[in-house]
């Protein structure tokens, strides 16, 4: 009893000044059974904390006749009516099977925030919590989480709330994923999130809001990522073109910008594509020339390059097995010993621990034999063994990538089965957790980039912790 008078004292004083519009706890008399009210509710809350929500739906039913009445007769005796309002019906909505009646948990959980900004005002605060709500626990479309967080980060500025900018980039990636808003408003959606996670990061209100603020901008960037690939080129063209003017004789530096303009859709009558393309064009034709005179060359001296690669290669002098290879190639126009002899070349890189000359070899051998598998199990294994990024989320991803191409290896070569499946199964075991993938708002079957020097688009596979 002396409990339940102190802190009927206590809420008293607390509401002094309540909104006008809004009921507080009414007069002293009123009052007394409204907070005995809201004491015999508060204590299931407290009780339920930590159930299940089939759990935390029972004992919330029982709390219901006395949330109710403080709802009723004094929404503003405290702002826990509506927060606990909403967290019981949250409850009644996870647990509910029956579609009518989970609408209609819904409806009030959207009433009761409507009526806390009513009473209590904070309108850019309160829908921030509201968004999250609609995100994580209730469901809602992506339209209706980006507008609304759209809503809140023009509101609160840089006032938002950390766990907001995830399900803002979020929806906003899915929204442009769909072609249901444009590069534009995406792009000013990233610069938003970016600029208030920076700014809290710079001030940040609190110690510990620098590392949320970071958290939340790490995932967001991931939303982002996930669709850069389709932004059109007008986004990156002025940054490969600098790039290109930095170093314009370089063939590393050309050739890369030749190959993004083209990524990028920039158009084949880019004018900086054509003038690379003509560089490519006149070094090409001199690489040409001077393969001819040491073709004829070896020629003359009669020389099996092949066999003398071979031997190389067993003495294990792979740089110059790899020259020779390259020779005999230039040596024969017969697609499939061409092909056979870029897979030794591929075979010396992996050896000397050049993962991504192993797959630009292994590729070449693939155009000219796209059925050889060992191919693309040799890619695989470069995969692995150059598989870079975090422990628990990037080498993981660099893994999925590696039995991608088991699995390829046997579709196009079932002779190398047997090869194939054991890599297949002693690496599968690899996969990112389910809690890594959790951590980064990510869910197996959707696509992620291996970033690294794989750089593959993959489709998510995860394991269970044990």
């Amino acid at each position: 009893m002396q409990k339940l008078l102190l802190t009927v004292a206590t809420l008293i004083l607390l509401t002094t000044g309540a909104f006008a519009q809004c009921e507080g706890w009414g007069t002293a008399q009123d009052s007394m059974r409204a907070i005995t009210q809201h004491v015999l509710y508060r204590d299931y809350i407290k009780t339920a904390k930590g159930k299940t929500d089939q759990e935390a739906a029972e004992m919330y039913k029982e709390a219901l006749p006395f949330w109710e009445f403080c709802y009723k007769n004094a929404p503003t005796g405290s702002k826990k009516h509506f927060i606990d309002g909403i967290k019981i019906y949250k409850a009644f909505y996870a647990a509910e099977t029956d579609a009518t009646k989970k609408q209609a948990h819904l409806d009030m959980i959207n009433k009761l925030y409507d009526r806390r900004i009513e009473c209590f005002g904070k309108e850019g605060y309160v829908l921030g919590r509201k968004m999250q709500d609609l995100y994580y626990y209730l469901g809602a479309a992506p339209e209706e989480v980006y507008e609304l967080g759209k809503k809140v980060v023009e509101m609160e500025g840089n006032k938002v709330e950390p766990t907001v900018l995830v399900p803002y980039a979020r929806s906003g990636m899915l929204l442009f994923r769909d072609n249901k808003i444009s590069q534009d408003e995406v792009l000013q959606m990233q610069k938003a999130v970016n600029d208030i996670a920076d700014h809290n990061i710079a001030n940040p209100s609190a110690p510990k809001e620098v590392a949320r603020f970071q958290k939340a901008k790490e995932q967001a960037a991931e939303q982002f990522e996930a669709i850069a690939d389709s932004y059109d080129c007008s986004h990156y063209r002025q940054a490969i073109i600098d790039r290109y003017n930095a170093d314009p004789n370089n063939p590393d530096v050309y050739i890369s910008v030749r190959d993004e303009l083209i990524s990028r859709r920039c158009g084949d009558n880019d004018p900086v594509l054509v003038e690379i393309r003509a560089k490519i064009q006149a070094k090409n034709a001199a690489i040409a020339a001077e393969r001819e005179e040491k073709r004829k060359e070896f020629q003359e001296q009669n020389a099996p390059s092949a066999n003398k690669a071979a031997e190389k290669y067993r003495a294990g002098d792979f740089a110059g097995a790899i020259s020779l290879y390259e020779q005999a190639i230039s040596e024969t126009n017969v697609a499939e010993k061409q092909a056979r002899y870029n897979y030794r070349i591929a075979s010396c890189y992996l050896n000397m621990k050049q993962y991504s000359k192993v797959r630009t070899a292994a590729k070449k051998a693939l155009a000219l034999n796209p059925n050889m598998g060992k191919a693309y199990i040799i890619i695989g294994k470069a995969y692995m063994s150059g598989a870079c990024g975090s422990n628990d989320w990037g080498k993981p991803l660099c893994y999925i990538a590696a039995v991608d191409k088991f699995r390829k290896a046997k579709s196009v070569d079932p002779s190398i089965s047997a090869d194939a499946d054991q890599l297949i199964n002693r690496y599968s075991g690899q996969y990112p957790t389910v809690g890594s993938a959790h951590q980064r708002s990510k869910k197996a079957g959707e696509a992620v980039n291996t970033g690294c020097w794989i750089g593959e688009t993959v489709i998510l596979k995860t394991r269970k912790e044990y």
